[in-house]
């Protein structure tokens, strides 16, 4: 569930195919495995875009299907297990980057893990951000949640231009949590974001949702029109879960899709933008 009722905004990203086979291992070929991987920006509520938004939310959301192969795990599918990558500075590592045409060095905007919603709270009592729950399954300690500040759960900072990034995206699961007291629950079966994949090449099935951003744009008091906000994401490395070993899961190998984009708006407020965000909430109270 997310935060705020939600739509998909921008371009959607689209089914992404594998280039490489991966014949030593049982799981399916990338060449088999079909992604899809889309952002949704909050449609209403205080992260909303548009002309009175003071910060943006989008949540990142995947499914994967399998089409009919060769391998010894043949169509077998249990979902996600993992979308992102770690937090290198290689070229071929993931990235995330916010291009605001008004970023500049020591005067921009700023990415950053956003609250997901689910009334769960990690090991130190907060609500549980980045991460959605069952994609928390390596944070220490096991079964709490571990900490919002788990390095597995997104590095944020500013490129050189002054443009927001994101990197370090590596929480995963490797397990279903049938333990109705474990704080990482799952989805009746587990198999979350597990699709079929149609004779057409799309996916049928639900998207699971694995990470919430709150994006905070750069305000420029004096100019007065709405801009949009380019993301790009390069290097998105993917995983599934393709076999079970007793309530153990396998996971594939990880590779990458290819590069996605999306845009959505923000403004460059004058004065209103001093109200803050309690004072453009109760404005629209007022307005209702």
């Amino acid at each position: 569930m997310l935060v705020n009722k939600s739509v998909v905004r921008g371009l959607l990203a689209v089914t992404g195919l594998g280039l490489a086979a991966f014949s030593a291992n049982a799981q399916a070929p990338s060449s088999a495995q079909v992604w899809e991987i889309r952002f949704v920006v909050d449609n209403d509520g205080p992260f909303a875009q548009g002309p009175n938004a003071t910060a943006v939310g989008i949540t990142m959301q995947a499914r994967v299907g399998i089409r009919a192969n060769t391998s010894a795990a043949g169509t077998t599918n249990f979902g996600v297990s993992r979308v992102g990558g770690a937090a290198s500075t290689a070229a071929s590592a993931f990235l995330m980057t916010f291009v605001d045409a008004l970023d500049a060095p020591g005067s921009s905007g700023s990415a950053g893990r956003g609250a997901t919603g689910e009334g769960l709270t990690d090991a130190g009592g907060n609500p549980l951000a980045g991460h959605f729950a069952p994609y928390r399954g390596s944070y220490v300690p096991a079964n709490t949640g571990g900490n919002n500040s788990d390095p597995s759960n997104g590095q944020f900072g500013n490129n050189a231009a002054g443009n927001a990034t994101a990197r370090g995206i590596v929480g995963s699961r490797s397990a279903f949590n049938t333990n109705p007291g474990n704080i990482l629950p799952d989805a009746p079966g587990g198999a979350l974001g597990a699709a079929i994949v149609n004779a057409d090449g799309s996916l049928t099935g639900d998207f699971t949702s694995v990470f919430r951003f709150v994006y905070t744009p750069r305000f420029q008091l004096g100019v007065t029109f709405p801009r949009d906000i380019t993301v790009t994401a390069v290097n998105i490395g993917v995983r599934y879960l393709s076999s079970n070993n007793g309530g153990l899961f396998s996971a594939s190998p990880s590779f990458n899709l290819a590069p996605q984009t999306f845009t959505f708006r923000v403004p460059t407020p004058g004065a209103a933008a001093l109200l803050g965000l309690g004072g453009l909430i109760a404005g629209r109270r007022r307005r209702a």
